[in-house]
């Protein structure tokens, strides 16, 4: 950063010299010797996101995390962040954040226009349902969820390197399974998947019916729309 004004020593303006040229005015000489002038637009979340200048705030008066900020940060960290690189496996590596909301300003404007609450569940960022095995979090690809219908689309990796819900039977054959649901013995693993996905688009079409008037159109037409791996 470099001294563009300077009355006296309580009273200067300093410009930080990055992309953005953040001007911070009527600050200390002292506070910009020892460098404790913050630049809104560090990346200093995961080497990514930035907290940007607005008007939404990262904690409410109590102390506690906003909403918005804490999907931002739980986004940011989960795809960019190398200590949770084995917490998230799926993501880390494999899944991006859209350039526009590295700035956290960006993403809590779109979080609070679509914003909406069901009950007292937890509301969840989704990438996936809009587009399937979506690897961008972006406005065009994102919508927001009731926890339980996001958890309706988690897939668990399978130790047997076979597609969700299917295993090897004793027989030689394929068992399938949806949660706890037992769906019987197939010939061959699409025999199986296809069983498997069945269900689960049955599953998500009844949650959709369920949760039709607490919902946006747009989150229940992408439910009962959904198309399975194995049709």
């Amino acid at each position: 950063m470099k001294i563009i004004g300077f009355r006296n020593k309580s009273d200067i303006d300093v410009q930080f010299l990055d992309d953005f040229g953040y001007i911070k005015e009527h600050t200390l000489y002292a506070n910009f010797i020892k460098g404790n002038i913050k630049n809104p637009y560090d990346k200093n979340i995961c080497g990514v996101g930035y907290f940007g200048e607005g008007k939404y705030k990262c904690k409410y008066s109590n102390g506690i995390h906003t909403s918005e900020y804490q999907n931002w940060i739980s986004m940011i960290r989960r795809c960019y962040d190398l200590n949770r690189k084995n917490t998230y496996p799926a993501y880390y590596g494999k899944c991006e954040v859209c350039k526009e909301w590295h700035n956290f300003q960006n993403f809590a404007e779109w979080y609070n226009k679509i914003f909406y609450q069901v009950g007292t569940e937890r509301m969840h960022i989704d990438k996936d349902i809009l587009i399937k095995d979506n690897k961008l979090y972006s406005p065009e690809t994102c919508i927001l969820v009731p926890q339980r219908i996001n958890m309706l689309f988690v897939k668990k990796p399978n130790r047997y390197n076979l597609p969700n819900g299917v295993k090897p039977s004793l027989s030689g054959k394929f068992e399938a399974k949806y949660n706890e649901q037992y769906l019987g013995i197939f010939d061959t693993v699409e025999d199986a998947a296809r069983a498997h996905d069945q269900a689960k688009k049955e599953k998500i079409t009844d949650t959709a019916n369920e949760y039709k008037d607490r919902i946006p159109n747009k989150v229940y037409q992408a439910l009962i729309n959904w198309i399975p791996d194995y049709i």
